[in-house]
């Protein structure tokens, strides 16, 4: 099925929930086919015409559902844009792809220096004088000029539109670009996943197959939505099932208990997380081990990173539940190979086999290698990308022959299960994220005062891998750990800030001067090793830890900091700081304790009554 099928079967259904979102906001079938329609008219107005590309950026997650359906349905391309992109990015994404209009926050407006014609600011909640079209239409010279939170702003800008006459073609060229997402890279060479409106609607029609979904089907994902596995497997993959997406609050692993409660609250069937999440569950699960044993739920999906076999095996006994395991990238619009739900292809520790796509496994000589051979994992299917957005040569290093050379190794068994058993490539997956090094090595470089440096993943049962930033300074340099982490963080996403810095006299290199990775890695994975030292259960020792961990100064932390106050105290660090004050005091918090535990002064006052 296409967008227009999709949203002629939703006009069937016009009462039935599309979506749960936070603070109680629902959304109907019929509110989005409305949205939908009103929307073609703006984009019409705007001069917006098919192929057309847009921006879209927001922290409001309803508008960034309808601003995406609906550009589908008119045939533009929608270039999703994380709010949180620091302006170097998206100087350089936007000098990528030219887009014909914005639709943004207001503060991102300010904060990129976009001064586009075409820039309406989403301003949910706010409430306009005049109608939007008054201004683009208005025939009266003496009519009152609109205000212009309504002329130029949405949901305003559609919300005093009465007759709805839509300005959307008949048809969808499937050929077309749906959207654009831009990996992690390079600022000087961006690159810009483009999925075509076949590699996505095919490859939809493949997750709802193996997912078992149908229009019965409770979706919760709370993932990021500027990546392919919250977008994709949330509200279009609800879309094409025709059932309902779930994504009532936002995610919080300190308030894991939300999404248990959330299990047999909404009748959930289907679970989307990222290993990361998984590693989460296993350690907090103290009363919630029956939290899936509901008459609705089937089972979890892990994706966007490698799933450890011990733990799959651990949480799966824990809650006495399926996970299934995808393989896929966003080159792939999101799987490939699955692992699950049928027993003929589930085996624990793989990857599973592939799906309406063929794979090949090859070597250093492209051939291809015989059974339980390590070699790169090629992959061919319909709903591989047309490309990278006009960079042509990085599309043909990776598609050669209309296959896709994923850059991760692989072996396959007798039996036919794939197993990814190392990466060809420098990619770093952390905490469910895809991270180029390339890029953070950029910046830190930025700085001037920065002669080499390198950054790693190191293995970390809770991350996946931690990034870690191997640094040489030039002589004489003024730089500090603390200034560098500031640095960072003015121009990176906090999600690629490294989790450590180190500073090392010389990077160790070979006799061709490269820097030697795997060298750098055994060494530091030595010190990732060392147990921590138990300290006393005093203020400062809970503050000086929470500063190494946040890469901030002891001194900007109080007894009545908290994670809403400090800068770096997100849902993964917190996790990271729990479990480094379990080991350094010796002692272990359970679910409960941990929702409890949202100041430095809660922290204390849960350790002291831990260590009496």
């Amino acid at each position: 099925m296409n967008i227009i099928q999709l949203l002629d079967r939703a006009k069937l259904n016009l009462k039935k929930d599309f979506a749960v979102l936070p603070k109680g906001d629902t959304m109907t079938y019929g509110d989005l086919v409305n949205c939908v329609d009103k929307l073609s008219i703006v984009f019409d107005s705007l001069g917006l015409k098919p192929n057309d590309k847009i921006i879209l950026s927001t922290e409001d997650i309803r508008s960034l559902v309808e601003i995406t359906i609906a550009a589908y349905r008119f045939g533009l391309t929608v270039i999703l844009l994380d709010y949180t992109s620091k302006s170097t990015r998206v100087d350089s994404i936007l000098s990528s792809c030219s887009p014909n209009a914005y639709f943004i926050d207001p503060k991102l407006k300010i904060s990129w220096g976009i001064e586009h014609s075409n820039c309406i600011e989403i301003k949910r909640g706010t409430e306009g004088k005049k109608k939007f079209l008054n201004k683009i239409f208005a025939k009266k010279p003496t009519q009152e000029p609109a205000d212009d939170l309504n002329t130029n702003s949405y949901p305003n800008c559609i919300n005093s539109l009465e007759t709805i006459i839509p300005k959307y073609a008949a048809t969808i060229d499937p050929s077309s670009i749906a959207y654009i997402i831009y990996t992690s890279g390079s600022t000087s060479d961006p690159k810009g996943v483009a999925i075509s409106h076949h590699n996505l609607f095919s490859h939809l029609e493949t997750l709802k197959t193996v997912y078992e979904m149908n229009d019965t089907s409770a979706i919760l994902n709370l993932l990021n939505l500027y990546h392919a596995d919250g977008i994709n497997q949330g509200p279009m993959l609800a879309l094409y099932s025709g059932g309902t997406w779930f994504c009532p609050f936002k995610l919080d692993t300190s308030q894991l208990d939300l999404i248990y409660y959330a299990i047999y609250k909404y009748k959930i069937t289907h679970l989307f997380v990222v290993p990361t999440l998984l590693s989460f569950f296993e350690k907090y699960h103290e009363d919630f081990e029956d939290s899936f044993q509901t008459p609705d739920f089937k089972f979890i999906i892990s994706v966007a990173a490698q799933l450890e076999e011990r733990l799959w095996n651990s949480v799966s006994n824990l809650f006495k539940v399926q996970i299934i395991n995808i393989y896929g990238l966003t080159e792939t619009v999101n799987g490939s190979l699955f692992c699950g739900p049928g027993l003929d292809s589930y085996k624990i520790g793989t990857i599973g086999k592939p799906v309406d796509c063929i794979i090949k496994i090859i070597n250093e000589e492209g051939n291809e290698v015989g059974t339980n051979e390590k070699g790169e994992l090629l992959i061919r299917g319909s709903h591989i990308m047309v490309g990278y957005f006009n960079n042509s040569q990085a599309t043909n290093e990776v598609i050669i022959n209309d296959w896709l050379h994923t850059g991760d190794l692989a072996q396959q068994d007798e039996d036919g299960f794939v197993k990814i058993v190392g990466r060809k490539k420098s990619m770093i997956n952390s905490g469910g994220f895809r991270i180029q090094p390339e890029e953070i090595e950029e910046i830190i470089l930025k700085t001037n005062e920065v002669d080499e440096c390198k950054v790693i993943g190191i293995y970390d049962t809770l991350l996946t891998e931690k990034i870690v930033a191997c640094i040489k300074l030039k002589e004489n340099s003024s730089l500090n750990e603390l200034n560098i982490y500031k640095f960072i963080r003015e121009n990176l996403e906090q999600e690629k800030v490294p989790h450590d810095i180190y500073f090392l006299e010389e990077l160790p290199k070979g006799i061709s001067g490269k820097i030697q990775v795997d060298q750098l890695k055994n060494t530091l994975s030595e010190k990732y090793k060392k147990p921590s030292e138990i300290g006393e259960a005093t203020i400062q020792t809970i503050i000086n830890t929470a500063a190494a961990i946040f890469k901030i100064e002891s001194k900007e932390i109080s007894e009545f900091s908290s994670s809403s106050t400090l800068s770096g105290w997100d849902s993964l660090n917190n996790l990271i700081f729990i479990t480094e004050l379990e080991d350094l005091f010796n002692i272990q918090f359970s679910t409960s304790e941990i929702m409890a535990m949202t100041s430095i002064r809660s922290i204390n006052a849960m350790i002291a009554k831990k260590i009496k």
